[in-house]
Parts: C-alpha cells; sequence; structure tokens
C-alpha cells in the first residue's frame, strides 16, 4: 500500500512542479514611439514648441531568458503641453501576455498621466504621476498608481549633447490590493541617433511582492521617432 501511494504521489506532483514558473527571470524588452505634432505654440521668449503631440506606441517582450516572445502591446495617447514644467497625457494601451505555453491573458489599460520637468543646465529632473485602470479578462479589474522619478545628466561637447546617461526608479501601488507591489530600477543612456530618431538603451532590475517571477532582469531598448 506504501509503495501504491508513493507512486500515485510522484505522478501527479511531478506534472504540477514542472508548470511552476521561475522566481527570476532575463528578459529583453524592445519598445517604439512615434510622435506627431498637431498643434505649435510659442513661449515668451518667441521660440516655437509642440503644445499637443499624438503618440503611437508599440513593444514586444521576449522572457523566459529571452527564448520566448511572451508579451506586446499597442497604444494611443496625446501630448498636451501645459507649460514647460507639466505635461498632460491620457492614453489607451492594449496588451496581450503569454506567460506561460498554454496561457494566455488579454487587458485594455486606459490611463492618464501627468509628468512635471526642471531642467537645469547640467542636469534635469522629470517626475511622471500615472493613474490606470486596467480592464482585464479572466481577472479581476484593477487600477494602479505608478510613480517614475528620473535623473539625466547630459554629456555635452561645446553646446552640443553626445549622449544622456540617466537612473530612473518606478514603484507601483494596487488600489485593489491596497499595497505597494512593484519596484522597477533602471539605468541608461539616452542618445540622438538621427535628427528625427533618438535610442534608450537600458538595464532594469523588477521586483516583485507577489507572482512570479518575483525579479526580472531586463536588457532593454527603446526607440523615438518624431515626425515633423
Amino acid at each position: 500500500m506504501n509503495l501504491k501511494f508513493l507512486f500515485l504521489f510522484l505522478c501527479f506532483s511531478c506534472p504540477i512542479a514542472a508548470q511552476n514558473l521561475p522566481e527570476t527571470d532575463t528578459q529583453l524588452w524592445t519598445d517604439f514611439s512615434v510622435t506627431k505634432p498637431l498643434v505649435r505654440g510659442q513661449d515668451k521668449n518667441g521660440k516655437e514648441f509642440d503644445r499637443v503631440s499624438v503618440v503611437f506606441s508599440g513593444t514586444m517582450r521576449f522572457g523566459n531568458h529571452i527564448q520566448a516572445f511572451i508579451d506586446q502591446r499597442v497604444g494611443v495617447g496625446f501630448d498636451l503641453k501645459v507649460n514647460r514644467f507639466l505635461t498632460l497625457t491620457p492614453a489607451y494601451l492594449y496588451r496581450s501576455e503569454r506567460p506561460t505555453l498554454n496561457r494566455r491573458q488579454y487587458e485594455s489599460r486606459f490611463r492618464f498621466a501627468a509628468t512635471l520637468e526642471k531642467k537645469w543646465i547640467r542636469f534635469s529632473l522629470k517626475d511622471r504621476n500615472l493613474i490606470e485602470y486596467r480592464l482585464r479578462n479572466s481577472r479581476a479589474d484593477s487600477t494602479r498608481y505608478r510613480n517614475r522619478l528620473t535623473f539625466s545628466y547630459p554629456i555635452l561637447k561645446g553646446k552640443k549633447e553626445i549622449f544622456a546617461p540617466y537612473l530612473a526608479d518606478e514603484i507601483f501601488y494596487d488600489f485593489s490590493a491596497r499595497q505597494w507591489t512593484r519596484n522597477e530600477f533602471s539605468a541608461g543612456i539616452s542618445r540622438k541617433l538621427t535628427k528625427n530618431l533618438t535610442g534608450d538603451f537600458y538595464y532594469l532590475r523588477q521586483q516583485n511582492r507577489s507572482g512570479t517571477p518575483r525579479a526580472l532582469n531586463v536588457i532593454g531598448i527603446s526607440l523615438k521617432i518624431k515626425l515633423d
């Protein structure tokens, strides 16, 4: 009887263990955005700036130690520049995720962000405050608050920027769970590749309080196109 019990236990426990997701993962994140100015304005010095712009974005992510395609996203939003310190961004994002081979998840995200930015001669600070409502299939909907603080230090040659190293930290608060659920710390460089193309290259460390994986090591590439 004991041998039969042991045999049944091994048969049922092994498949379950094989489906467990890893506690950590290494991923590759690739993002792109296309920005088209719609309305231009002038500041008090007569300098032109983009008052209203439409932004199209897309994302592809590879996980399972960069061996599987796990996540894709497309979105659209509007940047509304209130003044040189404040930008408002209402946006919509659709996400399709494949965390495991036999499971897919879908969600729509309705977002609103207020970004404060201050530039000095040698560095700049940017503070993005974002609220997003997540409409999810087969799971409870949720609302999150995300705060991302970015410190940037441009490297100049004469008066021309060569590239800009930066540090950023983003914290997540889930109103359903009533707790801070995630932290993302990143370090990278931003470089203007052409007149209309900017590239960000970075490393990101993500820590999650619950779920799997609990921690991510991410190599990221972000390309930003601005149309005239």
